[in-house]
């Protein structure tokens, strides 16, 4: 009989939609060969059927739940501002269920947002988070533009770290996504039994590059719009990155996969030539249609998982210096980073008009990708840790 997980999520991994799902998703793939998993996680509703299909294959157990409303600002509230659209009775009542009744060997909470949620767990507790989030706020407060934006971005950054250090403490081991944020736990929690493990599995067999480069000027920019940072991004690329790219090389494209579009975005985008598809489950043929992966990223937390995943597929990638943070990537080696409008234009169109160099970057990142995040390198590695974390709770 194998050991079991019990995964607290706030997203749903399957049909992967998000970002943070993908990333949950390549975790089941990889600890189900050892483990038996019980899922409980937010799902929209539009989903909820396919998700709980899928769900049931990769899981012993699966309870999804419509996601509660959006972030409502309460100061007399107990709960942070960033987590209070993570609440949800009947989620809380379905986790009390399984821990009275039927209790794991692990639990997993996913994001702190979601760590109250355990509190009534008699096993070990993991916590898989960014810890540096408080920092990437930070760095928003520094880069916003507008009173608003940065007083904002400068709360949510302390709400993080009162949070993060009450949090930090009570888990036998908190998973991060880098040394660095290893390091930054420690900063915060001395006590704290953190460890870098590669945030993100991907199916490397999945993702295979196309052998050559597109023969079109396409460049691709995927995301979830309804996400406050890829809307903004992608407003920033259309008006200032494009115009200069296209007066050097007017036929070049610009092709947007992601749900969600606002009416407003749905009108840039008409305005500015740029196509539009939506929500797409199989990115792979836009991957391979594509020159060129546009991160120009420059506010929010956690890390991009989709330039990880545009790596593995073998499209070169030029991302702004906040985009990668997180991943581990090395500038120029893996991915190309540039901040200002004319130098990420100019970077673009090396890459449009210079086979030799897209191949290069191609496959440096492909390789990076199999390493480091890879559900045939990486995944048995994370099983083997797993194993070890029910050995020393036992």
């Amino acid at each position: 009989m194998k050991p079991r997980i019990l995964i607290i999520s706030p997203v749903t991994p399957y049909p992967v939609h998000h970002g943070a799902g993908s990333a949950i998703y390549g975790y089941i793939r990889a600890l189900r060969e050892d483990f038996d998993i019980d899922f409980v996680g937010f799902c929209p509703e539009r989903f909820q059927r396919q998700a709980q299909e899928g769900l049931n294959w990769l899981c012993r157990k699966a309870y999804l739940f419509s996601p509660p409303p959006a972030r409502r600002l309460d100061a007399f509230s107990p709960t942070p501002f960033l987590f209070s659209n993570l609440q949800s009775d009947d989620m809380r009542r379905a986790v009390d269920h399984i821990l009275r009744h039927d209790p794991p060997d692990l639990v997993q909470v996913e994001y702190f947002g979601m760590v109250s949620y355990a509190e009534n767990a008699r096993c070990s507790r993991i916590l898989r988070a960014h810890v540096q989030e408080w920092w990437h706020y930070y760095l928003n407060w520094k880069r916003v533009r507008g009173w608003r934006a940065k007083l904002q971005n400068l709360f949510w950054s302390l709400d993080a770290i009162r949070q993060n250090k009450q949090m930090l403490e009570s888990f036998h081991w908190v998973l991060v996504t880098s040394e660095e944020e290893r390091m930054r736990a420690r900063q915060l929690v001395p006590s704290v039994r953190a460890e870098a493990l590669p945030f993100l599995l991907l199916d490397c067999d999945y993702f295979r590059p196309a052998p050559l480069p597109a023969p079109n000027q396409q460049m691709v920019f995927v995301g979830f719009l309804p996400h406050t940072p890829n809307e903004e991004a992608l407003d920033y690329f259309i008006r200032e990155i494009l115009p200069l790219v296209r007066k050097q090389e007017p036929r070049a494209s610009l092709l947007v996969a992601g749900e969600g579009a606002s009416n407003a975005m749905l009108g840039l985008m008409h305005d500015n030539g740029v196509e539009y598809a939506g929500f797409v489950e199989d990115l792979r043929d836009i991957y391979h249609q594509s020159r060129v992966y546009v991160a120009p990223i420059n506010s929010g937390g956690g890390i991009r998982t989709k330039i990880v995943e545009a790596m593995a597929a073998g499209i070169p990638v030029v991302a702004s210096s906040f985009a990668p943070l997180g991943i581990g990537a090395i500038p120029d080696q893996h991915l190309i980073q540039q901040d200002r409008p004319q130098e990420y234009a100019d970077s673009i169109l090396h890459l449009l008009r210079d086979d030799a160099a897209w191949m290069s970057l191609r496959d440096s990142a492909r390789q990076f990708a199999e390493e480091s995040y890879g559900l045939q390198k990486a995944g048995p590695r994370i099983r083997q840790r797993y194993l070890q974390f029910l050995e020393h709770a036992a």
